[in-house]
């Protein structure tokens, strides 16, 4: 399932839904009530924005603040394209949500 994704909307992840790291594995992990997604690096660096901890709007960043901040990490030619399908899997699977962002807009 393909989940249209707005650049400027805000992702964030949903509630039972937070990135854990394992020292002894040394590796992130996405944790939710039915399992555990491994991340690799940049599925890291993409969710670390996407964080759920900030509590205003106004301090969470967009989808295309994301890929901007992303680009300037990890230059790619396919980087919007790779994180545009990346948050549209998460969210067909329930696990991060999306909110306007009006407060930015002003």
């Amino acid at each position: 399932m393909f989940i249209k994704i707005y650049s400027d909307t805000c992702p964030y992840l949903a509630p039972g839904v937070r990135l854990f790291w394992d020292e002894v594995r040394q590796q992130s992990f996405l944790l939710f009530p039915e399992g555990t997604l491994v991340l690799n690096k940049t599925a890291l660096a993409i969710l670390e924005l996407c964080n759920c901890e900030r509590h205003t709007v106004s301090e969470n960043y967009t989808v295309s603040e994301i890929i901007a901040a992303l680009t300037m990490k990890y230059p790619s030619s396919n980087l919007d394209a790779d994180v545009n399908l990346f948050l549209s899997q998460l969210a067909a699977r329930g696990l991060i949500r999306f909110e306007s962002n009006k407060s930015k807009a002003k």
